[in-house]
């Protein structure tokens, strides 16, 4: 038993070793993310999107900058919803169906986007938006069949995107409970 306490002992400070040895491993209060310059263009908060179209589950072209200030179709703010079909997806975008959507549904224009970065074409998103039962729901479904709008917002399953009428990234993080969807709604909602 004693040579085992030792072998993992040895493990561990060969594997600390390993990794630099320089204290990776303890907390500190530095954010280590990198500055953002508002109205750069990016990915992440403060940040400007830029434009970017898809098809979305009918085969018609969606496109962000319709949907900003001066497009075709503007809207107030734009949520994307990174979705692969599984249950954690399929309850936060429940969630925001039910919870969510109601709250906001007298004040301003939102669309609400679901990307569908995973059945990998528009006849796959649409079968997937209508076996998980969004045919005919608030939400649009877009066929991110190449995943490239995933790597523009660096996103993965449950990432939630929100944009405002003038392109600018608000949020850009995991669903979790909804508050900060919620919370940024509110704010730039009239």
């Amino acid at each position: 038993m004693y040579s085992v306490k030792i072998s993992v002992i040895i493990l561990l400070l060969t594997t600390m070793v390993g990794c630099g040895g320089d204290n990776n491993l303890i907390p500190s209060n530095r954010d280590l993310r990198p500055t953002v310059t508002a109205g750069s263009t990016g990915h992440l908060p403060s940040q400007k999107l830029a434009d970017f179209n898809l098809q979305d589950s009918l085969g018609n072209t969606w496109r962000l900058s319709d949907h900003l200030n001066t497009g075709l179709v503007p809207a107030d703010a734009t949520v994307l919803y990174f979705t692969m079909w599984c249950p954690i997806c399929l309850a936060h975008s429940d969630h925001m169906l039910y919870t969510v959507i109601p709250k906001f549904a007298a004040r301003g224009t939102t669309n609400y986007v679901l990307v569908d970065y995973v059945s990998g074409s528009v006849v796959g998103a649409r079968s997937s938006e209508i076996s998980n039962g969004y045919n005919n729901s608030p939400f649009t479904v877009l066929a991110d069949s190449t995943q490239s709008l995933m790597q523009q917002l660096n996103a993965s399953m449950g990432t939630t995107v929100v944009v405002d009428r003038y392109g600018t990234v608000l949020m850009n993080e995991d669903y979790r409970t909804g508050s900060n969807l919620t919370n940024i709604l509110n704010g730039i909602l009239p």
